[in-house]
């Protein structure tokens, strides 16, 4: 097996089964090879999972690929984003994943869009991929898990176009409570939360 696909097999073994609801497109694909890999990694898997798979929905809706280019500019509107974060995921509330330059180097970054908190979670993206997402106690520990497994308990199936959020947001007063949330469009939500960091 290649690297791509032993990496690509882990990832699967957690997520089970995929949905893909767009084409990467070829210039997208040249465009972002070599940027989303950190100097360590031995395979540009993200963009390499463009090619094979496309933009994909996981575990039904736990955790979706995205195109950068269309939710770069949103994702840098939060305060905690710098200018240059590249956006290569969400989770089923909307959370982000982001490729962000540092004094200290380039790593990736798990953006609470409903806290506002934001913490590195990792240096590379083939462990990212390989080891650090098919398991629960990393999605626990770094990627709001408990509410992420809740939600994906009530709904079942978060489309790609959506994702979870609280009917009253956090910022605004709202309970972190899973009972407080329900389905909104994706992009919509992730603008208006945005503006309640600003």
């Amino acid at each position: 097996m290649t690297e791509f696909e032993i990496i690509y097999k882990s990832f699967m073994g957690f997520m089970e089964e995929s949905e893909n609801y767009a084409v990467a497109d070829n210039n997208l694909i040249a465009e972002y090879e070599g940027v989303l890999m950190a100097d360590k990694d031995n395979a540009d898997i993200i963009t390499d999972i463009w090619k094979e798979y496309g933009f994909c929905l996981y575990k039904k809706g736990l955790f979706a690929l995205l195109n950068p280019k269309e939710y770069n500019q949103i994702a840098r509107s939060f305060p905690e984003v710098s200018d240059k974060a590249e956006v290569f995921a969400r989770t089923a509330t909307g959370c982000l994943f982001l490729w962000e330059e540092y004094s200290f180097g380039k790593n990736i970054a798990f953006l609470n869009i409903h806290t506002g908190q934001k913490n590195i979670i990792s240096t590379s993206f083939n462990v990212l991929v390989e080891w650090d997402l098919p398991a629960s106690g990393f999605w626990l520990d770094d990627c709001n898990g408990k509410i992420e497994f809740a939600v994906m308990e009530k709904f079942k199936h978060i489309p790609h176009d959506k994702c979870a959020g609280y009917s009253l947001a956090l910022a605004l007063g709202g309970k972190e409570s899973v009972s407080n949330m329900e389905l909104f469009d994706f992009k919509t939500h992730l603008e208006l939360v945005s503006q309640l960091h600003q």
